[in-house]
């Protein structure tokens, strides 16, 4: 699967995360020139109208932010799927 190819056209980078959210796979990419492999979880938009992913490393327990303009070089890891793993918090009466 190419992930960057998307009716013969190239995809941006919110199709490619929009579609691995979707399908609930991992994504590798570079980010500040450093190698991530995450489990991506939404898209936000900030008040300023710049976007950023959020997602859970393989790495760590937390959720991570990503400004879309640090990302690069973008692949959906096809063959690694995710279950969502967000805590809910106790309810108490």
């Amino acid at each position: 699967m190419d992930a960057l190819n998307f009716k013969g056209n190239k995809m941006i980078k919110s199709e490619i995360f929009e579609q691995a959210i979707t399908n609930r796979m991992k994504v590798r990419f570079y980010y500040n020139l450093n190698e991530e492999v995450l489990d991506p979880y939404f898209i936000f938009i900030e008040e300023d109208g710049t976007k950023a992913l959020y997602g859970r490393s393989n790495l760590g327990r937390k959720m991570k932010k990503f400004d879309f303009e640090k990302i690069a070089n973008i692949r959906i890891l096809p063959s690694e799927s995710f279950i969502p793993n967000i805590p809910l918090s106790p309810i108490y009466n």
